[in-house]
């Protein structure tokens, strides 16, 4: 009877692992031809309430953009915010000639709740200048895009006898722009720095 009660322990034990494991929200972006872009993050930040939240992502919007009544998009007054930018030189790729840079143009929504936000990269586009036949414009990376089927990816990303192309090799380094920026939004929320009126 012991023996089984506990066996029973083990197999529950064993169960709200595998749920937590399976339910662990995302703290870092990352990128693999296999799963593609993490499709969100989500950061806690202890003792900090929503309306808290909502005023740090907005200070911290206003002092890193330089227009930020353009770059505020929507707002819902301490639940959400969705902000556009743009990042110069941000997106690395493979040339004829060795390593280029491209301007990038993203859209983030920020969801606030007590304790928590969520950091969702919605609209992630470089810039193309332009040639003979098409004209310069912004356009959708397919490549990080959260609908492209697990098999398109491998085809992006391999050839077909399985090597890594080499033309993709940057596109893991071009996530980390995002998480510098989540870095920034984080510290900023955390930040007890008041403001130093002795001047």
């Amino acid at each position: 009877m012991v023996n089984k009660k506990f066996k029973m322990k083990k197999i529950f034990s064993l169960f709200i692992l595998i749920t937590s494991i399976i339910h662990a929200q995302e703290t870092e972006f990352t990128f693999t031809p296999e799963k593609g872009m993490t499709d969100y993050i989500v950061i806690s930040v202890e003792g900090k309430t929503a309306p808290e939240i909502y005023k740090k992502v907005i200070e911290w919007i206003k002092i890193n953009y330089k227009n930020p009544d353009k770059v505020i998009l929507s707002t819902i007054e301490n639940e959400y915010i969705r902000f556009e930018g743009i990042g110069e030189n941000a997106f690395s790729y493979e040339n004829m000639y060795g390593k280029g840079f491209k301007d990038i143009k993203y859209q983030i929504e920020i969801y606030i709740k007590d304790g928590k936000y969520k950091f969702d990269v919605i609209k992630y586009e470089n810039w193309f200048s332009g040639n003979s036949s098409e004209s310069a414009s912004w356009y959708e990376i397919p490549e990080y895009k959260n609908n492209l089927t697990e098999e398109r990816l491998k085809n992006i990303f391999y050839r077909k006898n399985g090597k890594p192309r080499e033309t993709n090799k940057y596109f893991y380094e071009n996530i980390n722009y995002f998480n510098t920026l989540n870095k920034s939004l984080f510290e900023s929320i955390n930040s007890t720095v008041k403001k130093n009126d002795n001047w």
